[in-house]
């Protein structure tokens, strides 16, 4: 991370970098990218993809006055979790402050929206058993989409694929089995979306 961090400082001379995703949390792999964000006093936004001894960028750059005054947090909500590599002037410590006051705000999914979710899923469902090229296509949109639907019915915030399923699997064990289940064996897919629905039948309001 440390090559990273001065190829970062070199090339972009940034006021901060926060990192995100698995170099921030420590379960990157070897084929993880290196997420993060970088701030600079001036200048064009941009993407570095590159690597450094051998690992992939996924580096977002943007000027300082990107920002503004009230930054669209919703944008930048990927960096919650990160952690501040390079911050001389506390600007990466604002923004993380920030990001935590707008996701704490976040409300949740009302009872009716996740019943609509679950309408959506019983839904695609009906279509996924075609077995048609379209219908696989409706197999996989489902279950990905319905770990969202699912984080949604329990009232949990979805942080993406990774912190959600790790949640998910130490706070609802057996529903996370079933999911991957449905995730290994496309015809275990009823059992999850009638999980979903017992499950938004417990937690309705």
């Amino acid at each position: 991370m440390e090559e990273i961090l001065a190829y970062i400082k070199e090339t972009y001379r940034p006021l901060a970098v926060i990192a995100y995703g698995s170099y921030a949390d420590g379960t990157y792999g070897i084929h993880s990218d290196f997420d993060a964000l970088a701030v600079t006093e001036a200048g064009p936004a941009g993407h570095d993809t590159g690597f450094v001894n051998g690992v992939q960028l996924d580096l977002f750059v943007y000027p300082k006055e990107h920002f503004g005054e009230e930054p669209d947090w919703e944008e930048i909500l990927p960096i919650l979790h990160g952690r501040v590599l390079y911050d001389p002037e506390g600007l990466g410590a604002r923004l993380m402050e920030g990001i935590r006051a707008y996701a704490a705000d976040l409300p949740p999914k009302n009872p009716e929206q996740v019943r609509e979710e679950i309408a959506w899923c019983e839904k695609m469902l009906l279509r996924a058993r075609r077995g048609d090229p379209e219908g696989m296509f409706r197999l996989h949109w489902l279950l990905v989409d319905s770990l969202e639907i699912f984080c949604d019915s329990v009232g949990q915030p979805f942080w993406g694929p990774k912190k959600s399923l790790k949640w998910m699997e130490t706070a609802y064990p057996q529903t996370f089995a079933r999911y991957t289940r449905a995730l290994q064996d496309p015809s275990a897919l009823e059992d999850w979306v009638l999980c979903l629905k017992k499950v938004t039948g417990e937690h309705k309001g």
